[in-house]
């Protein structure tokens, strides 16, 4: 054991040449004593004298994070020789070498040919005079040729990858006379400035900015994403000079493209007529059981990168090369690109060596049936080890484990090393584990280091509680910004057996916590912030988080939900949920940290974007962490203001974002490294398994997948019940303009929620500027019934309100209004009907109050109708604008609108698609039913989306993860305990059966066209079906719950 704590900075001068010299004499004496006659004792004195150079002279930050020092433990290894698959220390200790020098060992460490051939260069000629011909370089340059696939012909020889990268995107440029290049998400292709540019990680480029022009990047794998960059960058008329990617992206943790990725790749350069750069510095030369890891796919590369194993693992070097056609750019003037050291004899004479091992051991082939064992063999370990193996992958010896957290793979990483394995984690995905062992590893070491990786696993303990905090963490945060106090408190068993997670958990807190006549924007409010309790595992679109509270647009409860990775990341970080109360005396944001949970000072995000606000917490905190963060129309308290995340998710309806602000809090910001225990796991994911694949993805499901909500479009039209020129008509003239088909010509590829595999939302590309969406919602309000029919307008709509944090759904809404008002004279916004260059000025002044209009439309529909006499044109219920679905063409969309706790919500109960629309019987009855399913799916956390999901179902998932049995029935009168609960919340705040409706604009006008012309709702009917919903429900005439329903919900007390 070395005593690192003993070490502190020395007392030297910054320029000592005697004592330089007294130091290097001594080491150049051990370096050229043999390795058997140096001494332990010097052997330790190399090691201490090692830690401290490191910490004086290059960097302490590696002493941090190499698991070779562990000042905690006084633990440091200091690396001394090595042979084979085998590395020694100074102080003999031997390791099991997985790694590989991240590529450089493919043929194992000293190999003897490649050494013997390195020692006789070097007693021939280890440097080159600079002027005369080298004869190494020439044969090697003509070896690689032959090797290479396709037209590959000419080479430049460098010392590193980075560098091989840089000069092949030089090559590209000075060919193609074009600036630009397109790599991909969490690419890795080395850190000098060109190669930086393409990296496809923020926390290694942002402090760098700014780096090349011209960059964009794409999800790897995905070939619509690429095709949508290429297609935006013609359109704007940024040249792409060539497409860069990895075969097998390496850093992110070994990710086997799709089968039909590099062929597509190459094709679409073909198409567009840009260059197919391949970076093969860790792909080539058998790593992946192919000579190149493009040989998978039989594709052949314009330009190739090689590197890392190309020196043998004795002296670095690396090499671009090109075909004949591309290289002729080269010969004019061949100083171009030159380097003094790149291609030098003992470099070539390694390579040259290094390219007769592979060849004569054969060791691509080795590679193949060697990664094919360890992947079966860790798929074992995933079937024993499910809680900590989240996935395996790879080709060849480029191998990757990922764990459920970064957490995991921290102790998985430090276990091996203490137990002799040297392993690494990569640089764009933190939950991996790479392996890299020399391609020639013995199989007896594969063996060993399996069986080390399974004594690791034995030893983790995974977070474990009492029984019924399985799922759950059982913890609740409570938030006292007015006396800036933090409290975790333990969740009762009772409560969350009664109302699941979620919405229903979260209503029972507001219940509990404040008076349903608060006023929402006073400190007396509360916000409650809830996950379910399948949040955080496998379960598919069970990310949603939910907020609970009084609205201020409502004055109702209400609940609002958002997708992403908030809520994985609250329950990672040990959390169920939070309850903020009070007001903090200046605008904070929330600072969890697992067990670590602060108020920050926010004033300088004060008037700042949810885009800015969200870069801004996650380069202070983590990059991987997740944030809620509102914008200037939550501070300035706008009713209808939204809480983001992730940029591209929002708590949308009901005014999330002023109760945010109301407390002066700008954000919060999680970042958890935990996991969720479920009790039996091994059944729990089997059932997981089962039903992803025989209910969610089905045909039912699909549309989401491949379309997404844009299909609603021209669905709606069909239907005669698409919202257009404010809510007049009910099919749109432009719908061509704005429908899947239109989005799908500006798509650059799909988004996910975690856990989910569905991707239904649809990243699209406004000149370069990735954009979210748009979502049909905002298609249709802000679109056609404004009737802006182009989309670019709409996208920048979409994009501006994601910023300012304002509901897109109502802003249409009041947009549409406003331009009513205007047309019929009752008063001049100054803005009309397809005015698109008014329409995206308003979001600003809506915002931020900034003009006398946009404090008007602030007011939201039903005020600013009231304001001008105009309350036959405002579409609302409760005040909450309407959603996208006209109720006069479908009566169970009018009776789920009227009854929502919230207002006009589409997500309470969704019968678009019933056979009868109506039918008073039978749309009642699915309006019940749908109500009650809904309610328990956001209380368990899944996504509206999972449309064929059912109680059942759901039951099965707690079930095997509480290691309890819960009937469907149990979850059914759990939903209508919750929903019950929220309409007693109501009641008692001032609400009755007379607000169970819809405003008079549905009620009594008539639509102007589509099948549904001229057709007058029939309000009897809708008061029948009122009625009868009732009855259904065991309330009263009046909308009021009867003393035996309440008992049989056990909510008499309530």
């Amino acid at each position: 054991m070395i005593d690192l704590e003993e070490y502190h900075p020395d007392d030297y001068k910054l320029r000592d040449i005697k004592s330089a010299k007294k130091e290097v004499d001594n080491i150049v004496d051990i370096i050229t004593t043999p390795t058997e006659e140096i001494s332990l004792k010097t052997r330790e004195d190399i090691s201490k004298k090692t830690v401290r150079n490191f910490r004086d002279h290059i960097n302490k930050g590696f002493l941090d994070y190499r698991k070779s020092v562990t000042e905690a433990t006084g633990f440091a290894v200091t690396e001394w020789t090595g042979q084979g698959s085998v590395l020694v220390d100074a102080l003999d200790r031997q390791f099991l070498d997985l790694l590989g020098g991240f590529g450089l060992y493919s043929y194992g460490i000293r190999h003897p040919k490649i050494v013997a051939a390195v020692k006789s260069q070097l007693d021939r000629s280890p440097q080159y005079s600079q002027e005369m011909l080298d004869p190494l370089r020439a044969q090697l340059a003509k070896i690689l040729a032959l090797l290479t696939p396709g037209k590959i012909q000419y080479g430049f020889f460098a010392n590193s990858g980075t560098e091989a990268v840089d000069g092949a995107m030089k090559l590209a440029k000075l060919y193609t006379g074009k600036k630009g290049f397109i790599s991909t998400l969490k690419a890795f292709h080395g850190k000098s400035l060109g190669a930086l540019s393409l990296m496809g990680k923020q926390v290694f480029r942002k402090p760098l900015l700014p780096l090349l022009d011209g960059i964009r990047q794409a999800p790897f794998g995905d070939l619509n994403a690429l095709e949508q960059e290429l297609k935006s960058a013609r359109a704007v008329g940024d040249d792409i000079a060539a497409v860069v990617l990895e075969p097998i992206q390496g850093e992110a943790g070994a990710i086997v493209p799709p089968d039909e990725y590099l062929p597509g790749v190459r094709e679409l350069c073909d198409h567009y007529g840009v260059l197919m750069i391949c970076d093969e510095v860790q792909t080539g030369f058998g790593r992946t059981g192919e000579l190149f890891g493009v040989d998978h796919w039989d594709v052949k590369p314009d330009i190739m990168c090689f590197g890392k194993a190309l020196g043998g693992g004795v002296v670095p070097m690396s090499a671009f090369m090109a075909t004949p056609e591309i290289w002729k750019c080269m010969e004019p003037n061949p100083f171009m690109h030159t380097t003094t050291t790149g291609g030098n004899p003992l470099a070539c004479a390694s390579a040259l060596a290094a390219i007769s091992v592979l060849l004569e051991e054969d060791l691509a082939g080795q590679a193949k049936k060697k990664g094919e064992y360890v992947l079966g063999k860790l798929g074992e370990l995933q079937e024993r080890y499910p809680g900590i193996l989240a996935k395996k992958r790879g080709l060849g010896l480029l191998l990757g484990m990922e764990f459920h957290t970064d957490g995991i793979g921290y102790k998985v990483a430090s276990g091996l090393f203490s137990r002799g394995v040297i392993t690494a984690g990569t640089l764009t995905n933190a939950k991996n584990i790479r392996f890299e062992p020399a391609l020639n590893v013995p199989w007896e070491i594969l063996d060993e280091s399996l069986n080390r990786i399974e004594d690791v696993f034995k030893s983790i303990e995974l977070p474990k509680g009492k029984p019924n905090e399985y799922l759950y963490t059982g913890q609740m945060l409570h938030v006292d910004l007015s006396n800036n106090k933090i409290q975790s408190k333990t969740i009762p068993k009772k409560l969350r057996e009664q109302y699941i997670g979620g919405w229903g958990l979260a209503t029972k807190y507001l219940y509990d916590t404040v008076d349903p006549k608060v006023d929402p924007l006073s400190e007396d409010n509360a916000v409650v912030i809830m996950t379910g309790p399948v949040c955080g595992t496998l379960v598919p679109t069970s990310s949603r988080t939910c907020l609970v509270s009084k609205s201020p647009k409502t004055n109702t409860i209400f609940e609002s939900n958002i997708g992403g990775s908030f809520g994985p990341e609250l329950k990672f970080a040990g959390y169920d949920g939070i309850i903020i109360t009070g007001k903090a005396k200046n605008q904070v944001y929330l600072r969890i940290e697992n067990n670590s949970v602060t108020l920050e000072d926010a004033g300088t995000l004060t008037g700042k974007g949810i885009f800015e606000t969200e870069e801004w917490l996650k380069n202070e905190i983590d990059t991987e962490a997740k944030t809620l963060a509102i914008g200037p129309a939550g501070e300035n308290l706008i009713d209808f203001a939204c809480i983001g995340s992730e940029s591209y998710r929002q708590m949308g309806r009901g005014g999330a974002g002023a109760l945010f602000g109301s407390k002066n809090l700008k954000a919060i910001v999680c970042r958890g490294t935990g996991g969720v225990q479920v009790n039996e796991i091994g059944s729990f994911y089997e059932k997981v398994a089962e039903h992803t694949e025989g209910n969610l993805l089905t045909d039912d499901n699909m549309w989401a997948k491949t379309h997404g909500t844009p299909l609603l479009v021209d669905v709606t039209n069909e239907m005669g019940i698409h919202p257009t020129r404010n809510f007049t008509k009910g099919v749109s003239e432009g719908r061509q303009n704005l429908n899947a088909d239109a989005i799908d010509d500006v798509k650059i590829g799909d988004r996910s929620c975690a856990s989910c595999p569905m991707g239904c939302g649809k990243f699209t590309s406004i000149n370069g500027t990735k954009v979210e969406g748009p979502e049909y919602e905002t298609l249709c309000l802000g679109g056609s019934n404004c009737e802006i029919n182009d989309l670019e307008t709409v996208m920048k709509f979409n994009r501006l309100c994601d910023d300012y944090g304002l509901d897109t759904m109502s802003t249409g809404n009041i947009i549409g209004l406003a331009m009513d008002i205007t047309e019929s004279k009752l008063h001049d916004y100054g803005i009309k009907f397809g005015d698109t260059k008014e329409f995206l000025t308003l979001i600003e002044e809506i915002a931020t109050g900034s003009t006398s209009r946009g404090k008007d439309l602030a007011l939201g529909a039903q005020k600013l109708a009231e304001k001008h006499n105009a309350q036959d044109k405002a579409a609302h219920s409760k005040n909450l604008e309407m959603p996208a679905y006209d109720p006069r063409g479908n009566y169970g969309m009018a009776l789920g609108y009227a009854t929502s706790e919230r207002g006009a919500c589409h997500l309470r109960s969704f019968t678009l698609f019933e056979e009868e629309p109506f039918k008073v019987k039978e749309m009642t009855r699915a309006v019940m039913d749908n109500q009650n399913l809904n309610a328990v799916k956001f209380s368990m956390g899944l996504c509206d989306f999972w449309g064929t999901v059912d109680t059942g179902i759901m039951a099965d998932f707690l079930t095997k993860g509480l290691g309890k049995k819960i009937s469907a029935k149990d979850l059914t009168i759990a939903g209508e305990r919750i929903w019950n609960l929220n309409k007693l919340f109501n009641l008692k705040a001032g609400f009755n059966s007379s607000d169970d409706t819809i405003s008079d604009k549905l009620l009594k006008k008539v639509l102007e066209n589509g099948p549904h012309e001229n057709r007058k709702f029939d309000a009897d009917a809708f008061e029948q079906m009122k009625a009868l919903l009732y009855g259904l429900r065991g309330w009263d005439k009046n909308g009021i719950p009867s003393k035996e329903k309440l008992t049989e919900l056990n909510l008499l007390d309530a």
